[in-house]
């Protein structure tokens, strides 16, 4: 790809500059992330960016597609390994790109195998979790990175829709009921949205599912997935999910749910937060909150019913923890629960989310939450309100449009 093709692209600065530290370093770079969150597109900006700024040619690159047909045979480890050899410059650096790596039997032999040699810059991706497993862990233990990419943040959404800026804030409705795969931002059509993410929906629950692990019962993974999908945001567990489906008539039991979960979330068309009581100073396994990896696949599933748009914001400031490099949990408190502790390193906040706080009593039930935290520890109440309200007792009121954009520096 040349650079006026990656001119054409949404610059994706925070993953470019994690890509451009460990440029040439012997390090194993793995980007995770649901499938057309927009990795194999990041590595043609980060290509682009190693040709025009780093003067690599064409033939020190090797780009290898494990979705595209043409590369089937390469699904087998020895095929694979033997194709980058065969492409390896002698005596110079030789950056290998493999996308969707998780789809070639035993790939872990062969990039082990490929980052013993010496002159390979190794980039793999993969939409499936199970790429950062265990054993991968410990197979390469010490010698990789792992990347994480997300759906476009608001910020990223804005700018691949063209707004002038000043007049961002009048996308966040059409980014709330869309979500942000970066190929919708392209698309005007509801029907032709619809039919995209209808696609990746169904290419997930096909390819990085049922196939992988040879799932039997679609219909009931089909069912917990909508459950899932129709109660982001809310406490859930194992038995309270059988439950409903066995009242609905589909016979299961908790282990059956159980798999599919870790299913869904190897996926990563969910997101887990675990609880975190500060009472006993402790986590909690059970139950726990399941976010949605976008919230237009949720809202094409689940149905975008008016009524959830308060979850549906908190879904959205989950993620964009998230990409600052957060670590999100659910917090339980004498006042009740938190919407979020969020870490990062030594930083840590109390969140709670709500659509609109103009009313006091819904003021004072966010603001209860916070009864028990740290004393000194900063809280965040995170609305749409545009004027800060009245009586926060020390909790700062932080616009979420103001702050998905970046103009409030709050959790940066």
């Amino acid at each position: 790809m040349n650079s006026l093709e990656s001119d054409a692209l949404t610059p994706r600065p925070q993953y470019m500059e994690h890509l451009a530290a460990f440029a040439g370093k012997h390090v194993i770079k793995v980007i995770t992330g649901v499938r057309r969150c927009g990795k194999s597109t990041l590595l043609r900006l980060y290509r682009a960016w190693l040709k025009d700024e780093c003067h690599v040619p064409d033939e020190r690159m090797v780009v290898i597609d494990l979705d595209l047909l043409e590369n089937e045979a390469l699904r087998e480890k020895h095929a694979l390994h033997q194709y980058v050899l065969d492409r390896l410059v002698p005596g110079q650096t030789t950056y290998v790109f493999i996308d969707e790596v998780q789809r070639c039997s035993g790939f872990e032999d062969a990039v082990e195998s490929l980052y013993a040699r010496p002159g390979t810059d190794l980039y793999v991706t993969g939409s499936n979790a199970e790429l950062m497993s265990p054993e991968l862990g410990t197979l390469l233990s010490g010698r990789y990175v792992e990347i994480p990419v997300y759906t476009y943040s608001f910020h990223e959404y804005a700018q691949a829709r063209h707004a002038p800026e000043g007049y961002e804030a009048a996308l966040f409705p059409e980014y709330m009921r869309w979500g942000g795969f970066p190929e919708l931002a392209t698309l005007d059509s509801p029907s032709a949205k619809n039919a995209y993410l209808e696609g990746i929906y169904n290419t997930v629950l096909v390819k990085d599912i049922a196939e992988r692990h040879t799932v039997r019962d679609m219909p009931t993974l089909i069912r917990i997935a909508e459950y899932l999908y129709g109660n982001i945001g809310s406490l859930i567990s194992t038995a309270k999910i059988s439950g409903a489906l066995i009242s609905g008539g589909i016979k299961t039991s908790r282990a059956t749910v159980n798999n599919y979960i870790a299913h869904l979330t190897d996926a990563q068309l969910f997101y887990t937060a675990v609880r975190h009581d500060l009472r006993g100073k402790e986590r909690l396994t059970m139950p726990t909150k399941h976010y949605a990896s976008d919230v237009g696949l949720r809202n094409h599933v689940a149905g975008d019913n008016a009524l959830d748009s308060g979850h549906v914001l908190e879904n959205i400031v989950y993620l964009e923890l998230r990409r600052r490099g957060y670590n999100v949990y659910v917090g339980m408190t004498q006042g009740g629960e938190v919407d979020f502790i969020a870490r990062k390193m030594q930083d840590i906040a109390y969140i709670q989310v709500s659509e609109t706080v103009t009313d006091p009593r819904t003021r004072e039930r966010e603001l209860s939450s916070f009864r028990g935290t740290p004393v000194g520890t900063p809280c965040y109440l995170i609305t749409n309100d545009t004027l800060p309200p009245t009586g926060m007792g020390g909790v700062r009121h932080v616009n979420v449009v103001e702050w998905l954009l970046g103009r409030d520096t709050t959790l940066a």
